[in-house]
């Protein structure tokens, strides 16, 4: 008797329901406390962290094939009144100098183009005079060809591993379809909590669709017409506890790192686009695309082929040693 209670209340919706408001309240207190949308102004790591993200818009867009002249220029002011006010409030300089190199290659992308300049560089300098900060070479872009990019796709894994690139600079040369079964057939044995194995691969290759999936994702602009594939991976919540509401990502987000190394390894272009979206965002986008409501989206991955010579951010990484403890 006492075992069918259990069983009975486990399996009711509204308790399974209370179960999860009862979680979700106790997690939004962290995550009202820590979240990077709260207190910008007086947490500095925060306000780096947004920072951040605008340095690398910046970047990428220097990446895009078809990109516009002077682009962003409103950003860049906006970027460097707020390096100079971290400074202020003692943030790191560190960060301001890798930003500023990051600025100083977007001026310079710029004008080899043909972009008037002067104002954005007179201001970046007076950040630098004030500040002391001698800029380094960090950030940017690099120009690659699809030769280099070829020759180590079949190298050992260290090698292998550092070719990868997010690509925004796509060729126009026919997609094919079957490395894209070989690489989905490659990440058959990746690892998922409890092998449960709960992804849902949304594969999209007609014009049309592939067309509608990034514009709902919203994240691609300027260059999602040169992709012929758009992978949309989902975690299907019927696989977890209702104190696992986190798993689905987990699990997507591992699989979706092992395609794109496959995709990678079968000469494919590639770029992660984030399904971290507002819930009605998420909501309209699986309504349009007739996702079922089991489904998570975790991550897009659009897809296309090499140019023979194309662009890629530079996207500078720390070193494991600034963010790795041991024994701590």
């Amino acid at each position: 008797m006492k075992e069918r209670f259990k069983s009975a209340i486990k399996g009711n919706s509204f308790i399974v329901w209370l179960r999860i408001i009862y979680e979700k309240i106790g997690e939004s207190f962290s995550l009202t406390l820590y979240n990077g949308s709260t207190n910008q102004t007086k947490d500095i790591y925060k306000k780096q962290a947004e920072l951040q993200i605008r340095i690398h818009a910046l970047e990428k867009g220097m990446s895009i094939g078809r990109v516009r002249v002077g682009f962003g220029k409103e950003k860049a002011f906006s970027l460097i009144e707020d390096l100079a006010d971290l400074l202020k409030k003692g943030g790191s300089k560190q960060f301001v100098v890798e930003s500023v190199s990051v600025l100083q290659k977007y001026i310079e992308f710029n004008e080899n183009m043909g972009a008037a300049m002067a104002d954005i560089e007179i201001a970046l300098n007076k950040l630098c005079s004030c500040y002391n900060i001698k800029s380094n070479d960090v950030g940017g872009i690099y120009n690659l060809s699809l030769k280099d990019v070829s020759s180590k796709t079949q190298c050992p894994f260290d090698s292998f591993s550092q070719s990868r690139f997010s690509i925004r600079d796509f060729g126009d040369s026919p997609l094919d379809i079957d490395k894209v079964y070989a690489a989905l057939k490659l990440c058959e044995r990746t690892p998922s909590a409890c092998n449960r194995q709960s992804w849902v691969i949304h594969v999209y290759t007609e014009n049309k669709l592939v067309e509608k999936m990034f514009k709902l994702q919203g994240g691609s602009k300027g260059f999602y017409e040169q992709m012929q594939c758009a992978i949309l991976i989902c975690g299907d919540l019927r696989n977890y506890d209702f104190y696992e509401q986190n798993l689905p990502f987990v699990d997507g987000g591992l699989y979706a790192m092992n395609l794109l190394y496959s995709l990678h390894y079968n000469g494919l272009a590639t770029i992660p686009l984030t399904m971290g979206h507002k819930w009605r965002v998420i909501k309209k986008i699986k309504q349009e695309m007739n996702i079922p409501g089991n489904e998570i989206p975790v991550l897009l991955i659009g897809v296309g082929t090499y140019k023979d010579d194309f662009k890629v951010a530079v996207s500078h990484r720390y070193s494991y040693k600034q963010y790795v403890k041991f024994n701590q």
